[in-house]
């Protein structure tokens, strides 16, 4: 199981590499890899949601 501390940087590490993506190529949220990002992302929020 993560630890609190370590799911925040994973999703600040996912929104960075999102952003990322964004700025080399504004149409990149339609891509795979980004949707993939962001299920993961969610994912982390809703596992951070039920232990808190």
């Amino acid at each position: 199981m993560l630890k609190e501390q370590d799911k925040r940087i994973l999703i600040e590490l996912v929104c960075n590499e999102q952003t990322k993506m964004i700025m080399s190529d504004c149409t990149s949220y339609t891509s795979d890899k980004y949707r993939d990002l962001e299920k993961v992302k969610i994912k982390l929020k809703e596992r951070e949601k039920k232990f808190t």
